[in-house]
């Protein structure tokens, strides 16, 4: 089905933000340009229709980047579009920031003649497929959220695996780095040797701070209360005592 009707329609809707820099679409929508670019010519923009309409959507959302939006477009027309002299370059840019254009969902990928494979290829949010509407945008979100709960009903009927408390499976890889005998290993040791094993049951703390340390605790505490880990105090530096642990009587 051709788009260039609804392309031309669409355009039209355009709305010109005069006095608005850094709009939230433009924070997105550069890198799903890129993208598409990409997809359709590789590493350079070709000087055709297609070509420089795709440019100068690029442009468009750049002009809504703020200060930073300028240098990006320079660097964008340096690398994609050599073709151009410097004095296009400039120009095309300079139209492009007194203009301001914010260009709607609907009217971008009409403009652009967006396929759905190209669509879902370059990851896009920002725009839609060509000559899609907002009733069917309604009908495909519809559709999906359909879906969604379809496939979590299947889950409950099915039954899904209770996820296992964290502290569980903190017990869990600290006894994975503990000999199979029952010797005594400082908690010091066992911090040592998590960082070292980058336990996954622990990836989501910074190692480089003191927050390994109360979560082994916790672990511990855990453990010795299922009967899985037997602790100790003994001497430790400083006249103070030092906490080692070993494995317990339940595994």
């Amino acid at each position: 089905m051709s788009t260039a009707p609804a392309r031309h329609i669409a355009v039209a809707e355009d709305r010109a933000l005069p006095h608005r820099t850094d709009h939230h679409v433009a924070r997105f929508r550069p890198r799903e340009l890129l993208r598409l670019m990409s997809i359709r010519y590789g590493r350079e923009i070709h000087a055709d229709e297609a070509g420089l309409r795709l440019r100068d959507r690029m442009l468009d959302a750049l002009a809504l980047s703020g200060s930073a939006g300028r240098r990006r477009a320079e660097n964008f027309l340096t690398l994609y579009c050599r073709w151009m002299t410097a004095c296009e370059r400039d120009s095309a840019i300079e139209a492009a920031f007194r203009d301001q254009r914010l260009w709607s969902a609907e009217a971008l990928g009409n403009d652009l003649d967006v396929t759905e494979a190209e669509h879902a290829r370059a990851r896009i949010r920002t725009f839609r497929i060509a000559g899609m509407t907002d009733a069917d945008m309604k009908i495909k979100r519809a559709a999906k959220e359909a879906a969604r709960k379809k496939q979590e009903r299947l889950q409950q009927r099915l039954g899904r695996k209770p996820k296992e408390p964290r502290p569980a499976a903190r017990v869990d890889a600290i006894l994975n780095i503990m000999p199979e005998d029952h010797r005594w290993w400082s908690v010091g040791a066992v911090i040592s040797e998590l960082k070292r094993s980058k336990a996954i049951a622990f990836a989501t703390l910074d190692k480089q701070t003191s927050s390994l340390r109360p979560a082994v605790h916790r672990a511990i505490k855990h453990g010795v209360a299922e009967g899985r880990l037997d602790t100790r105090m003994v001497p430790g530096s400083k006249m103070s005592e030092a906490m080692e642990i070993r494995r317990g009587g339940r595994q």
